[in-house]
């Protein structure tokens, strides 16, 4: 990924490093990377919720906020399109009730091809985040909630667990529309995509954003897709990477990303018709820089403290880390140390 260059002292002032997993990981894969979370200098963990094939991203959240004490742990993102809102909201209290200070949601509508898979047809995805959010918040604070909704609907819910919890809400959105909802209404938003789509989607949402009284708790976090690099088998796991993330892109993002449809036809084709091995055939050396951070962790921490000049509060390594993911971790974390 290009970056903009910024100095050092100025980027340090805002960003934090975490560390992401997704829903796929072991448990005990889970418990390993919350120790090194614990011992490094990392601010939090996000899990991302693997729809299609993850383990229950509620179970592992807890267990990450029982082996990672002071550390922010966050899900993102989980969709109210597959999950039951009130599912959401109980097991969302539960994990504040740990530790009130430390657990962060984040919601989305879901990958495209994940949705696909499940035969899932989001038609107004504003809405529906929309409703959610405010279902949600309404819930935690006590409140009798009615929502009469295309995906989901509550009559007269009220929560019979312990209520008045204040949980943070963040968007794991892309498209311009669901940016400046993000703006308006959530508490931060995780982010990821090419630079240019990254500096769009950043003024979109300062836009929506400066007319709001709680715009200073607002938190922007990054996450791509980072491999620390050392020999030619870790760049070809970089493109099979970058495949699957071009494959889930929506047009509206590519666009954003000054990206041609045409440059990325043949690979989506591809993926949908032989897999995404296949597809990674296709990864140019320029989509592969613009959709993964693969590098040396110099390169990795640079290009992370340069995305501070666009106004990100946190950027997340991994996955896939590298071949060996803990040693891959463990060296990004003592090069930001040492930055």
């Amino acid at each position: 990924m290009n970056a903009p260059s910024v100095s050092r002292v100025q980027c340090l002032r805002r960003q934090v490093l975490d560390l992401g997993v997704t829903s796929r990981a072991s448990m005990s894969e889970m418990i390993r990377i919350a120790s090194e979370a614990r011992r490094g200098n990392v601010y939090g963990i996000w899990i991302g919720e693997d729809i299609a094939f993850g383990r229950d991203v509620f179970v592992q959240a807890s267990v990450l906020m029982r082996n990672a004490p002071n550390r922010n742990v966050g899900i993102a993102v989980t969709s109210p399109a597959v999950h039951n809102i009130t599912t959401i909201a109980r097991a969302a209290a539960s994990l504040r009730q740990i530790d009130r200070g430390w657990f962060r949601l984040s919601l989305g509508v879901g990958g495209l091809q994940d949705l696909a898979r499940l035969r899932v047809t989001v038609a107004k995805s504003v809405a529906m985040m929309k409703q959610a959010m405010d279902a949600l918040r309404k819930i935690w604070a006590g409140g009798t909630v009615t929502v009469q909704g295309e995906t989901f609907e509550l009559r007269r819910f009220q929560a019979r667990y312990r209520s008045g919890l204040e949980i943070p809400i963040y968007l794991g959105v892309r498209g311009p529309k669901l940016l400046r909802l993000a703006g308006r209404t959530a508490d931060g938003i995780i982010l990821s995509g090419p630079l240019p789509y990254l500096q769009q989607a950043i003024d979109l949402i300062r836009a929506e954003a400066t007319s709001r009284d709680s715009r200073a708790r607002f938190r922007i976090v990054v996450w791509l897709p980072t491999l620390v690099v050392k020999a030619k088998k870790d760049r070809d796991l970089a493109r099979s990477v970058a495949a699957t993330v071009i494959a889930d892109t929506p047009p509206n993002v590519l666009e954003m990303a000054r990206i041609p449809e045409d440059d990325v036809g043949s690979l989506r084709r591809t993926a949908h018709q032989q897999g995404y091995t296949e597809a990674s055939k296709y990864v140019t050396d320029e989509l592969l820089e613009s959709f993964t951070l693969a590098g040396d962790t110099a390169h990795i921490c640079e290009a992370f403290l340069s995305l501070g000049r666009l106004g990100v509060d946190e950027v997340i390594f991994g996955p896939p880390y590298g071949r060996d993911r803990l040693h891959s971790i463990r060296e990004v974390i003592r090069a930001w140390a040492r930055l």
